[in-house]
C-alpha cells in the first residue's frame, strides 16, 4: 500500500521511475563489491573533504552500500570534481551493480 502512495504521488509530480530490483550477488561478488566499496573512498581525498569521506566510509563499513555509494556521487557531482574514465567507468559499474541510477555518473567532467 505504502509502494502505491509513493508511486501515485510521484506520478502526480512527474517523476517516478521503479527502481529495478537489485538481483542477488554470488558470494564472490559481494566480496568483491564489499572490498571495492571499502577502498573507494580513499580514491577521492584529493577532491572531497575529509567529513563527506568520512560519511561515505562509515556507510561502506556498515554495508550500507547504495547508502555510501550515493553520498559519493552526490558529493563528487555537485562539487563538479574531475574523475579519470576509469574512475566513472568503475563508478557506472558499482550503480549498476546496486541498480541505482547511472545519470549523475555519467555527467562527472573528466580529467
Amino acid at each position: 500500500m505504502l509502494m502505491q502512495v509513493f508511486q501515485v504521488v510521484s506520478l502526480a509530480m512527474g517523476d517516478w521511475q521503479p527502481r529495478p530490483a537489485m538481483p542477488p550477488l554470488t558470494r564472490r561478488q559481494h566480496r568483491e563489491l564489499a572490498q571495492t566499496l571499502r577502498r573507494l573512498p580513499s580514491c577521492y581525498r584529493d577532491r572531497l573533504p575529509q567529513p563527506t569521506l568520512r560519511r561515505v566510509t562509515d556507510a561502506a563499513a556498515a554495508g550500507r552500500w547504495e547508502k555510501a555509494v550515493e553520498l559519493l556521487v552526490s558529493a563528487l557531482h555537485s562539487r563538479a570534481a574531475r574523475v579519470t574514465a576509469a574512475e566513472r567507468n568503475e563508478l557506472r559499474a558499482i550503480v549498476t551493480a546496486l541498480a541505482l541510477p547511472a545519470e549523475r555518473v555519467d555527467a562527472l567532467p573528466l580529467r
